[in-house]
């Protein structure tokens, strides 16, 4: 699928404007490539031709439906890849049919956001670690060791404040 083959309207389940939706599929199709789950994300989205991205089946219903398409976001099997996508791509496909059907002002799921785990300690005494909690609570969206904000949907369908790019968390 290239931007040009995208529909004018959009289905009903898309929130994102044509135009945005355009910026962000010429730019995954570039990052990821016009094969594989980003890529069927796009298709399978914005037309219903293709398997579904992330469980590969079969589908003849046209564009899906909102709840189709966070019920796909959230298919926990990849097995049908079998290894021919990178788990990145995967969560980028995932992610991607999330965002396409976001509400306005609607909370990035914690699924999509960046986690960090802390290393190991590099030394215990007797089997013991002495931690301290300097933060109890971090916020929902920012990461205040790094600076990093993770933002949330605001000012229009498909912008996304505190982010390096209009199409979701850079």
């Amino acid at each position: 699928m290239t931007t040009t083959e995208i529909p004018d309207p959009l289905p009903p389940a898309i929130t994102i404007s044509r135009e945005t939706a355009i910026a962000c599929m010429s730019d995954d199709l570039q990052d990821y490539g016009t094969s594989g789950p980003v890529a069927l994300a796009w298709q399978w989205a914005l037309t219903g031709k293709g398997p579904t991205p992330i469980a590969l089946e079969k589908w003849e219903q046209g564009p899906p439906s909102h709840n189709m398409l966070l019920d796909e976001s959230r298919w926990p099997h990849t097995d049908r890849w079998q290894g021919r996508a990178p788990w990145e791509e995967l969560q980028h496909a995932r992610f991607l049919l999330w965002w396409l059907t976001a509400a306005d002002g609607e909370e990035v799921p914690a699924r999509f956001r960046p986690y960090h785990i802390a290393p190991e300690p590099e030394a215990a005494e007797h089997g013991s670690v002495t931690i301290t909690i300097t933060e109890a609570d971090r916020g929902p969206w920012a990461d205040r060791a790094t600076g990093v904000s993770f933002g949330k949907l605001t000012s229009g369908p498909g912008a996304f404040t505190d982010s390096t790019s209009a199409c979701g968390p850079g």
